[in-house]
């Protein structure tokens, strides 16, 4: 290279702007979002806002909500793969523990209330609006939900052998019911209040005693 050109190389990059590097999605903004719609469904309907009011109540400014998420429809199913993966992840942790039938029950029963206590919103909007998602979005989530459901079946069926498969699958839709029926009303009561009936309304579905918290040697 002569020097002439090896001046004019260097010149050349001199000249060329430096290249920005690359944002990085904030995950804890995604959850910011994911519970600020949340709220505002549960308290105004998912149809009543818009991309800009959720993004407002997560303190996000501007368009800066669509570099996680293009639509309404994106949020709602990202909220509602959020409560389902972590219904999942416990309940395969539960199985594998190697506890006993009862054991294993008396946890999914306490860890589906506790979602349903703490995700209480994005649990009620998905229920509102679960319709409104597309087709394949529908049955991929219902894929899901039929295979945590059998993850009970299977335990209680050996614990009640009383009863017929179509009826043990009853009792445990029962006591899943019995549980998500604070998804719809505001009862008022202390959560651990709340959790103590659910807990005795939800085994009285499944008709099985619950093991006490201190036989369970599962730490979450």
């Amino acid at each position: 290279m002569t020097a002439q050109a090896a001046s004019a190389s260097g010149a050349s990059a001199r000249g060329a702007p430096a290249r920005a590097p690359r944002r990085r999605r904030d995950p804890e903004r995604k959850e910011r979002i994911l519970v600020a719609a949340a709220a505002l469904g549960a308290a105004r309907g998912f149809d009543a806002i818009s991309m800009a009011d959720i993004g407002a109540e997560a303190g996000i400014v501007g368009s800066g909500i669509y570099r996680h998420f293009d639509s309404k429809t994106a949020i709602l199913v990202a909220m509602a793969d959020r409560v389902m993966d972590r219904l999942m992840t416990r309940a395969a942790r539960i199985i594998s523990a190697g506890l006993d039938e009862r054991q294993s029950l008396t946890l999914l029963v306490r860890d589906h209330i506790e979602v349903a206590l703490t995700d209480h919103d994005a649990l009620a909007v998905y229920h509102r609006e679960v319709r409104t998602l597309p087709e394949d979005e529908r049955r991929r989530l219902s894929r899901a939900q039929r295979h945590y459901i059998e993850e009970w079946v299977t335990l209680l069926a050996p614990m009640r052998p009383d009863l017929a498969d179509g009826e043990v699958r009853l009792a445990v839709h029962a006591a899943i019911g019995a549980i998500q029926s604070i998804l719809f009303f505001r009862s008022g009561l202390a959560a651990e209040r709340l959790t103590e009936l659910l807990e005795a309304m939800a085994h009285g579905c499944l008709g099985t005693v619950p093991v006490p918290v201190s036989e369970l040697s599962l730490t979450k």
